[in-house]
C-alpha cells in the first residue's frame, strides 16, 4: 500500500509478512467505518484491542456500544470498525493491536481527521492544497491501477488530482505524489494526446477542455505543457495515458518547456525515491502551476485558453524515513522547496537557483495554500524553507 512519507510496497522484514492491515489508514471527517483485515495460516485466531486517548470514545467494534473494545476473530476474517464522526479541529487516533494465536502479535495505528466544510475533498494526500471556492474550479483526482514490480506492489491508486479552470481551460495546479511504483517498469511515453474521456468523475466537458489533439497552441506558446510530467507515470500506458488529457496540459514557450523545466522535472525525479533497491525511501509530494495576468492564447478550434505568464513547482519530502503521518512531523523532519520561472523563451538556459524560492512565496503570488495536512503549529516554517542544500544538484 501507499503510506505517507513511505515507499509503495512493503518494506524489507526479513521475510515475516504483515498479517493485519486496515482498509484505511486515515479517514475523513465523516466516515463512520472502516475494517479491520487479517491474514496468516489456516486455523489461528485473533484478538483485537483498540487503546484511544483517555476519555475517548469514538472508534469501537459495535456500532450499539463506544465501549466494545476488545473482539477477535478467525485469522481471514474481516472485523468491521465502528466511528463516530469527528466534529473537533484535531486529527485523533486509536491504536488497535492484534495478537494472533500463534504468538505474533501487529500494531496498527487509525487516524481520523479533524473537522471539516468540504469532507469530500480532504484526503490525507500530503500533496493535496487547501480547498478554494470558485464557481468555475472542478477539483477532480484521475485514479489508476499500477502492475506490481521486484520492489513496488502495485493496486489501484491515485494518479494525480486537478484544480481544473473551465473558463481558462488550464488547471491553475495538479497535484501528484512520486514514488518508484509510478516509473517502473518504463513502458515508455504514448503520445495519446487527448480530451478527458470522462470515465471517472466529476465529469469536465469537452468543450471546457482545450482542443490540444490537432496540435500545440498559438503564439504566445508553440508547445503543450505537462503539468503532470510524462515520464514520472510510466508504470503502465493506461497511467501514462492520462497524463496526456487537456485537463493536465497547459500553454507554454518552447524554449521555457525545452529548456530549465524539462531540467527541473528530470532533478525531481532523481530527488524521488525511484531507485529499485529495498532500501525505505519516502514519497515526495509535488504541486505543479500556473499564474495568469490575463493573456489569452488559442487552441487548433480556435477557443480561447488561459496563457500562464508563470509556471512554477513545490515539492515536499520527510528528511529521514521515520514511517510517520504528515501531521506528526516537526519542521526539522520535513523539507520543502518552491521554484518559479517565467513562461518565456527568457527561462529557457534559467538556472535552478535563480528560479528557487520557498512554498510561501509561490503562496503569495497564486493565493492558494499548499500542504494542508502539515500540523499548523510547523506549517509556517516548512513553508518558509529555502534550503537549496537539502536538494542535490541546484547551481
Amino acid at each position: 500500500m501507499l503510506v505517507l512519507f513511505t515507499g509503495c510496497g512493503d518494506d524489507d522484514d526479513g521475510g515475516v509478512n504483515s498479517l493485519a492491515q486496515l482498509e484505511a489508514k486515515t479517514v475523513n471527517c465523516i466516515t463512520t467505518t472502516d475494517r479491520l483485515l487479517t491474514q496468516g495460516p489456516k486455523g489461528q485466531s485473533f484478538q483485537a484491542k483498540i487503546v484511544l486517548a483517555a476519555d475517548e470514545e469514538w472508534c469501537s467494534f459495535d456500532p450499539t456500544s463506544q465501549l466494545a473494545t476488545t473482539a477477535g476473530g478467525a485469522v481471514g476474517e474481516a472485523l468491521p470498525l465502528y466511528l463516530q464522526e469527528n466534529r473537533t479541529d484535531e486529527y485523533r487516533s486509536a491504536e488497535i493491536t492484534v495478537t494472533y494465536s500463534g504468538g505474533y502479535s501487529v500494531t496498527l495505528r487509525l487516524w481520523q481527521m479533524p473537522d471539516s466544510a468540504t469532507p469530500e475533498y480532504d484526503r490525507a494526500w500530503g500533496e493535496l492544497p487547501e480547498y478554494r471556492e470558485d464557481a468555475n474550479y472542478i477539483y477532480k483526482t484521475y485514479n489508476t491501477t499500477l502492475i506490481s514490480t521486484k520492489y513496488n506492489e502495485g493496486g489501484y491508486r491515485r494518479n494525480f488530482t486537478v484544480c481544473f479552470d473551465r473558463d481558462l481551460r488550464v488547471a491553475h495546479w495538479v497535484a501528484y505524489p512520486l514514488h518508484g511504483c509510478y516509473t517502473q517498469p518504463n513502458v515508455g511515453r504514448t503520445d495519446d494526446w487527448a480530451y478527458d474521456p470522462n470515465t471517472q468523475s466529476p465529469a469536465i466537458a469537452s468543450s471546457e477542455q482545450s482542443s490540444i489533439v490537432k496540435g500545440a497552441f498559438s503564439n504566445p506558446s508553440g508547445v503543450r505543457g505537462h503539468q503532470c510530467p510524462s515520464a514520472d507515470r510510466y508504470n503502465t500506458t493506461a497511467t501514462n495515458a492520462m497524463t496526456f488529457y487537456a485537463t493536465n496540459i497547459m500553454p507554454q514557450n518552447w524554449d521555457f518547456n525545452g529548456g530549465s523545466w524539462g531540467k527541473l522535472e528530470i532533478k525531481i525525479r532523481e530527488w524521488a525515491p525511484l531507485v529499485s533497491t529495498r532500501i525505505r525511501y519516502d514519497t515526495l509530494f509535488v504541486v505543479t502551476g500556473t499564474h495568469f495576468d490575463g493573456t489569452l492564447s488559442t487552441d487548433r478550434d480556435g477557443k480561447k485558453v488561459g496563457y500562464p505568464d508563470k509556471c512554477w513547482k513545490v515539492l515536499l519530502q520527510q528528511k529521514s524515513n521515520q514511517n510517520k503521518q504528515i501531521w506528526e512531523c516537526g519542521a526539522d523532519e520535513l523539507k520543502a522547496i518552491g521554484f518559479i520561472f517565467p513562461n518565456s523563451a527568457a527561462a529557457k538556459d534559467m538556472k535552478l537557483s535563480a528560479a528557487a524560492c520557498s512554498v510561501k512565496d509561490i503562496e503569495d503570488q497564486t493565493g492558494f495554500k499548499f500542504f494542508q495536512n502539515l500540523d499548523p503549529a510547523v506549517a509556517d516554517a516548512v513553508k518558509s524553507q529555502r534550503k537549496t542544500s537539502d536538494w542535490s544538484g541546484i547551481y
